[in-house]
């Protein structure tokens, strides 16, 4: 009888104010979601849902519009914020899974993401300007956002290995083709090899400008924590990016020369001292350049992972032009092959002194901050 009562309650007071039964609907979604998210603040990478690819698209940015909208509270909008950063992250994983590096839908994500960390962080801007202590919210939001970014930065390594894989396997079959004289294979291959380097440069611009992007919008929320929490984060993410440069290097079957990290070592070391003397920001600040100093040595695996395919393959070029030599009993065929192979011996050699270059640059990427 109550429960009756209750209802039809409400039906009345819902036709006085005029809200239609759809809406009510989105209103009880909204504070449903903002209750569960009061409740656990840990962000997870969500399921991505729509993407910037469906025509659809709309629905779902009409929704963060209605509850950002009935979210009041700046703190939980801040929140809420980080909380559709993460859903941006989610998309730009698919979007880059099922359509690759030149899909649309990748730009309005990453668009999108910065939007959202600038919002946060004009939040935090505004409530300082009335005086409130945003440290603790902003260290809150700093540490939700820490799974989302390091999904992104995954979904990006991920991807140029993918790239990396299908490039060595269009190199062997172009030189199966070589050899078994389908030169229009052989052409066709090429073509789809371009492509896919194209990929991979287009993928390396794209991850530099998201770095850049977040990093910038980042430091705007992290100005407000405290400065001393401020500083052990900074020297926590330089050795965590250090680590991430020895796992690659492990999956690919590389050896990094102590000497190469100098650089990164004394600018840690410095930052570790500042830190414990109570210099925040001179530790910031070292902590900061000791990150910068890997950029050249990912750069020197680069050339050097370069170097070292290009080497392979002359090798397994030449070693095919040899058994070619030995097997055939055409003497044209084979004098054109001890040619071939004599060609690609010297190809080979200037393959393996760049390699041996490549490897003394990896090497000497410490040395030139050394003595900072």
């Amino acid at each position: 009888m109550i429960y009756h009562k209750i209802i039809k309650l409400t039906q009345r007071i819902m036709k006085k104010i005029f809200i239609p039964s759809a809406l009510a609907l989105i209103v009880l979604f909204v504070f449903m979601s903002s209750t569960s998210f009061a409740q656990n603040q840990q962000i997870q990478l969500p399921s991505a849902g729509l993407t910037p690819e469906s025509s659809f698209y709309f629905l779902d940015r009409l929704g963060e519009a209605l509850q950002q909208f009935f979210t009041f509270n700046p703190e939980a909008k801040a929140h809420l914020q980080i909380t559709f950063a993460a859903e941006r992250v989610a998309e730009i994983k698919v979007v880059l899974e099922t359509k690759g590096i030149g899909a649309k839908g990748l730009g309005v994500a990453q668009s999108l993401l910065q939007a959202h960390l600038a919002n946060a962080a004009t939040i935090i801007k505004d409530q300082k300007s009335e005086g409130k202590d945003v440290s603790q919210l902003a260290k809150e939001l700093d540490d939700e956002f820490e799974v989302p970014k390091t999904a992104l930065e995954q979904t990006f390594k991920d991807e140029e290995r993918t790239l990396k894989t299908l490039e060595k396997e269009l190199k062997i079959k172009i030189r199966a083709a070589r050899q078994a004289g389908d030169t229009a294979q052989v052409e066709a291959l090429a073509k789809e090899l371009g492509v896919v380097k194209a990929q991979k440069e287009l993928l390396e611009l794209k991850e530099e400008e998201q770095e850049e992007t977040l990093e910038r919008e980042e430091e705007k929320i992290e100005r407000e924590m405290e400065k001393k929490e401020d500083a052990e984060k900074a020297i926590k993410k330089a050795k965590e990016e250090k680590q991430e440069i020895l796992d690659e290097a492990g999956r690919e079957g590389l050896v990094i020369p102590a000497e190469a990290f100098n650089s990164f070592d004394n600018h840690l070391s410095k930052a570790r001292a500042a830190f414990e003397a109570g210099k925040f920001e001179e530790a910031k600040d070292h902590a900061k350049e000791a990150k910068e100093s890997l950029e050249k040595i990912k750069d020197s695996i680069e050339v050097l992972n370069e170097a070292k395919d290009n080497e392979e393959e002359m090798k397994a070029d030449r070693e095919e032009r040899e058994q070619e030599v030995r097997q055939t009993q055409n003497e044209k065929v084979k004098e054109k092959a001890k040619k071939e192979s004599e060609n690609l011996r010297e190809e080979q050699k200037k393959a393996n002194e760049e390699t041996k270059k490549a490897e003394e640059q990896l090497r000497d990427a410490g040395k030139e901050e050394e003595g900072d």
